[in-house]
């Protein structure tokens, strides 16, 4: 069984676009408004491919297996969307049919027929796919070996807001008991340790991260992947034209320019359906600078100085928009 060359058919779809980034820097805000431009998808939430990159990239799973499993995802995925199957009804969900430009399509093709038709117009239509990642670009080396087409939207946040949003949502869950991610609505791959469940970013430092209080804990993903990300990042040929950094507060501040770059970069254009998403997203904001000095100070007494320190010069970095330069 070891030498068998697994392989799949092509894609249906020859471009895919991934709206990446950490987990709560803004992503299921700039994903809605992505989808909603003409000739795209729903946006859709996915974890195989996130799951599947870090397994080849800690070399657990071959180059043609990996290949093989994204492949085979992205065709029945696609497919089963152009026929209504498995699609998302829950209305008040980021990725629901309901919110979609397409809606009332999506629930005619209920009755749709199953049949080659439906790949021959997908591949006529041309529309693009628009799924949600998790810190891809930390294993984008990995997703160019399995040789797919793709571009990123790459949405950061300002680590205070970033931090204390994860901070606030995930303290609670972790105070009950021992950290432990032994929760079947985790879909993360993670790494037994002692018997418990730990987060794959932190198998290699787990007595350190384990010392950590929640607060740090965030902190800890949030530079680990940051980190990795700048420096793939920097070493990805033809950058700009694959990858495309959004900052949160350009999205909730300057909407109209930051409107345009997407445009740009993904060669598509806003839909009358765009401006009723940026109403449901909130978009544009306005700027809370009191809101924000709490985030911070909440963090501040939580957060050792040393690391506290780090996440400072990360801001700054951030501010002045000079994280991935």
């Amino acid at each position: 069984m070891k030498n068998i060359n697994w392989a799949a058919p092509d894609l249906v779809c020859n471009k895919i676009v991934f709206i990446d980034g950490l987990s709560r820097s803004g992503k299921t805000m700039i994903g809605p408004i992505v989808s909603s431009f003409n000739r795209t998808y729903p946006f859709q939430h996915q974890i195989l491919i996130d799951n599947l990159v870090l397994l080849l990239n800690n070399k657990s799973i071959t180059k043609e297996a990996c290949k093989t499993l994204v492949n085979i995802f992205l065709n029945q995925n696609i497919y089963y969307l152009n026929i209504s199957r498995c699609i998302n009804l829950r209305p008040d969900d980021n990725s629901s049919i309901i919110k979609d430009k397409n809606y009332k399509k999506f629930i005619k093709n209920l009755k749709k027929k199953e049949g080659d038709y439906v790949i021959d117009k997908i591949k006529k239509d041309k529309f693009l796919p628009v799924f949600m990642s998790h810190d891809l670009l930390s294993y984008v080396k990995n997703l160019e070996q399995i040789k797919l087409n793709f571009k990123i939207v790459y949405v950061i946040r300002n680590p205070m807001d970033n931090i204390y949003s994860f901070y606030s949502k995930y303290n609670a869950r972790y105070k009950k008991e021992k950290y432990n991610l032994n929760n079947p609505r985790f879909y993360s791959l993670s790494v037994k340790k002692d018997n418990r469940l730990l987060p794959y970013y932190a198998y290699k430092n787990n007595k350190k991260f384990l010392k950590l209080n929640n607060a740090e804990k965030a902190a800890y993903y949030y530079l680990d992947s940051m980190k990795k990300s700048i420096k793939n990042y920097k070493k990805i040929k033809n950058k700009e034209k694959k990858i495309l950094v959004i900052r949160f507060d350009d999205m909730t501040q300057d909407h109209k320019n930051t409107l345009i770059r997407i445009s740009k970069f993904l060669n598509i254009k806003k839909s009358k359906h765009t401006f009723k998403i940026l109403k449901k997203e909130r978009v544009p904001r306005k700027k809370d600078d009191e809101i924000k000095y709490k985030k911070r100070k909440v963090l501040k007494n939580v957060i050792r100085p040393k690391i506290f320190k780090e996440l400072e010069k990360f801001e700054n970095s951030y501010k002045k928009n000079s994280l991935f330069v």
